[in-house]
C-alpha cells in the first residue's frame, strides 16, 4: 500500500504529533507499506497555527493532482483532521483522487466545547469565535462527515462521531504506542527497584494542559513536603517565564527544562521521578502518559479522553475531575505521602502499557486504510 500522511506538525521526531506519526509510519513500513510524509515545513504560509490551518487545506488537492501528474500515485491519503475539508470536497467531484482517511489527535469540535466549558468553570474570558464559530472547527466537521474513514484516539471521540452521524463502520480507534526504548528502560528500572521521588509535568505550558489548576495544587503539596522536587519539562518557555507563576519560596525546588531533544533525555527525566501529573481539560491520547506508564511512574490525570481509557482510578493511577484543584491536590499529596502506593500503581500502569505497541497501532491503521479503499471502490 502506498500511503501519504499529511499534517502541519513540525517535522521532528521528538515532537508529540510528528513523533506519533513517525512511530506508526515506521511500523507500517516494517509491514511492507510505502509511507511518505508532508509536514509543516512543506507549506509556504505564515507561522501562525491559525493561518496555517486556513491556508494549508486549500493547497492539498492541487498538490495531490501535481504529484499524480509526476507519477507519484498513492492508494490512500491520510490528512490531519483540521486540514481535510477541501480534499474531501474535491474527492466528491473527482473520484480518481485517492481515498482519504482523516486522522484526529483529538476532535476539534470537542476541544472547542471543552475549552468553552473550562473557561466558564474558571470565569475566564470567552471570545465570540470560541462561543459561536471557529472556521477551523467547521473545516474539521466537514472533513469528518465526508471522508472515507476516520481514525481517532479515544472512546469519547468515537461516541461523539457517532452522535453527529458518522457510521460506526467508518470509524477506527487506534491507540498510540510506546517505543521499545521506554519499555526496556522501564523493565530495567523495575528490576533495580530503586527508590524514586519527585513530581513531573511534561508538556506545553498552556491552558489546555491544566496549568491553571496545576500551579496552586503543586504549590500546596510542595509547602506540605519541604523536600519535594517538581520538574516542568518540554514546556516551550524559559525558566524565568514559567517560575513567575509560583511563589518565591518554592522556586528553588522547581526545575524547568524548555525542550527535550531525544528519547534518551526523556527516559532520563522519567527515571528521576515517581509521579507524572497531567491535569488537561482536553487531549487525544497523550504519548507522555503511555511513556510514563512504561517507565513505572504513577499517573495523576483528569478522567477524560484517552486518559480515562487507560487509567482506572486507584488501580493503575489516579484520576480527578477537570478543573478540580482540591481533588488534584489531595491525590498528589496522598501519593507523595505514600511512596509504596505510588510504586504499586506505577507498576500496574507499566504492566498494562505493554500491550500498547506501535506494531499494534499500525495494524489498526492499516486496516482502516484498507477499509477506506474497499468502501471507495464499491462507491465507484
Amino acid at each position: 500500500m502506498r500511503i501519504l500522511r499529511i499534517s502541519t506538525a513540525t517535522n521532528n521526531r521528538t515532537g508529540g504529533m510528528s513523533r506519533a506519526m513517525y512511530c506508526a509510519g515506521d511500523a507500517l513500513i516494517a509491514m511492507g507499506h510505502q509511507v511518505d510524509y508532508l509536514f509543516g515545513e512543506h507549506w509556504q504560509v505564515s507561522n501562525s497555527v491559525y493561518l496555517r490551518r486556513l491556508a494549508v487545506p486549500l493547497q492539498i488537492p492541487a498538490l495531490i493532482y501535481s504529484l499524480a501528474q509526476k507519477g507519484k500515485q498513492y492508494d490512500i491519503v491520510e490528512i490531519h483532521e483540521p486540514l481535510a475539508a477541501p480534499y474531501c470536497f474535491n474527492r466528491k467531484i473527482n473520484k480518481n483522487l485517492p481515498p482519504v482517511v482523516v486522522f484526529s489527535h483529538g476532535l476539534e469540535k470537542r476541544n472547542q466545547l471543552a475549552e468553552l466549558a473550562y473557561r466558564q468553570q474558571k470565569y475566564l474570558p470567552v471570545s465570540l469565535p470560541l462561543r459561536f464559530l471557529r472556521i477551523t472547527v467547521l473545516q474539521a466537521m466537514y472533513g469528518l462527515r465526508h471522508c472515507d474513514h476516520v481514525i481517532c484516539l479515544n472512546s469519547e471521540d468515537i461516541a461523539y462521531l457517532q452522535q453527529i452521524g458518522v457510521a460506526k463502520n467508518r470509524i477506527t480507534q487506534a491507540d498510540n504506542g510506546v517505543e521499545s526504548q521506554f519499555l526496556l528502560a522501564g523493565a530495567v528500572l523495575a528490576q533495580a527497584n530503586l527508590s524514586r521521588s519527585g513530581i513531573l509535568f511534561l508538556g506545553s505550558w498552556v491552558l489546555r494542559k491544566g496549568t491553571l489548576d496545576l500551579v496552586p495544587a503543586i504549590s500546596q503539596v510542595m509547602q506540605r513536603h519541604p523536600s519535594l522536587q517538581f520538574t516542568i519539562a518540554g514546556c516551550g518557555f524559559d525558566a524565568d517565564t514559567v517560575l513567575t507563576d509560583f511563589a518565591e519560596d518554592i522556586r528553588s525546588r522547581i526545575q524547568v527544562i524548555p525542550k527535550l531533544s531525544s528519547n534518551e533525555k526523556l527516559i532520563e527525566i522519567y527515571r528521576q521521578h515517581s509521579i507524572l501529573v497531567l491535569p488537561s481539560y482536553f487531549e487525544g491520547q497523550p504519548l507522555t502518559m503511555l511513556e510514563a506508564a512504561a517507565m513505572g511512574l504513577v499517573i495523576v490525570t483528569t478522567n477524560i479522553c484517552g486518559m480515562a481509557d487507560f487509567i482506572e482510578n486507584g488501580i493503575n493511577g489516579m484520576t480527578v475531575p477537570v478543573g478540580d484543584i482540591e481533588s488534584l491536590t489531595q491525590s498528589l499529596d496522598h501519593l507523595v505521602s505514600n511512596p509504596a502506593l505510588a510504586q504499586c500503581l506505577g507498576e500496574a500502569a507499566r504492566e498494562k502499557v505493554q500491550a500498547y505497541t506501535w506494531k499494534s497501532a499500525a495494524k489498526k491503521i492499516a486496516k482502516a486504510y484498507q477499509q477506506a479503499i474497499d468502501d471507495a471502490s464499491k462507491k465507484n
